[in-house]
Protein backbone atom coordinates (compact mmCIF):
# COMPACT_ATOMS: atom_id res chain seq x y z
CA UNK A 1 0.00 0.00 0.00
CA UNK A 2 3.48 2.68 0.28
CA UNK A 3 3.38 2.61 -3.09
CA UNK A 4 -0.32 3.17 -3.87
CA UNK A 5 0.07 6.26 -1.08
CA UNK A 6 3.37 7.68 -2.48
CA UNK A 7 1.50 7.12 -6.01
CA UNK A 8 -1.71 9.02 -5.01
CA UNK A 9 -0.01 11.66 -3.11
CA UNK A 10 2.13 12.76 -5.99
CA UNK A 11 -0.38 12.43 -8.51
CA UNK A 12 -2.71 14.91 -6.06
CA UNK A 13 0.66 17.31 -5.91
CA UNK A 14 0.08 17.25 -9.44
CA UNK A 15 -3.67 18.10 -10.07
CA UNK A 16 -3.45 20.50 -7.12
CA UNK A 17 -0.82 22.85 -9.26
CA UNK A 18 -2.46 22.02 -12.28
CA UNK A 19 -6.27 23.67 -10.38
CA UNK A 20 -4.17 26.04 -8.76
CA UNK A 21 -3.28 27.36 -12.20
CA UNK A 22 -6.70 26.99 -14.42
CA UNK A 23 -8.77 27.84 -11.41
CA UNK A 24 -7.16 31.03 -9.42
CA UNK A 25 -4.38 32.73 -11.73
CA UNK A 26 -6.08 36.13 -12.65
CA UNK A 27 -5.51 35.53 -16.05
CA UNK A 28 -6.58 31.83 -16.79
CA UNK A 29 -10.15 31.65 -18.75
CA UNK A 30 -12.36 28.45 -17.70
CA UNK A 31 -12.39 26.70 -21.22
CA UNK A 32 -11.36 23.53 -22.28
CA UNK A 33 -8.09 22.87 -20.38
CA UNK A 34 -10.10 22.54 -16.98
CA UNK A 35 -11.97 20.17 -19.18
CA UNK A 36 -9.22 18.31 -20.14
CA UNK A 37 -8.11 17.86 -16.45
CA UNK A 38 -10.97 17.01 -15.26
CA UNK A 39 -11.93 14.15 -17.12
CA UNK A 40 -7.64 13.23 -16.67
CA UNK A 41 -8.27 12.96 -13.32
CA UNK A 42 -11.02 11.52 -13.06
CA UNK A 43 -9.50 8.71 -15.15
CA UNK A 44 -6.32 8.52 -13.05
CA UNK A 45 -8.12 8.45 -10.00
CA UNK A 46 -10.31 5.59 -11.54
CA UNK A 47 -6.91 3.45 -12.41
CA UNK A 48 -5.58 4.09 -8.72
CA UNK A 49 -8.80 3.14 -7.09
CA UNK A 50 -8.92 -0.03 -9.48
CA UNK A 51 -5.44 -1.05 -8.38
CA UNK A 52 -5.68 -0.79 -4.91
CA UNK A 53 -8.86 -2.84 -5.13
CA UNK A 54 -7.10 -5.79 -7.24
CA UNK A 55 -4.49 -5.76 -4.46
CA UNK A 56 -7.25 -5.57 -1.35
CA UNK A 57 -9.28 -8.91 -3.22
CA UNK A 58 -5.51 -10.52 -3.47
CA UNK A 59 -4.58 -9.93 0.10
CA UNK A 60 -8.13 -10.85 0.73
CA UNK A 61 -7.90 -13.98 -1.19
CA UNK A 62 -4.62 -15.08 0.28
CA UNK A 63 -5.54 -14.83 3.89
CA UNK A 64 -8.82 -17.07 2.71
Amino acid sequence: MDFFRANLKQTVRIHRVQFQRLLFDEDSDVGPELAELFRDVGENYLRIAERISARCESRQAAED
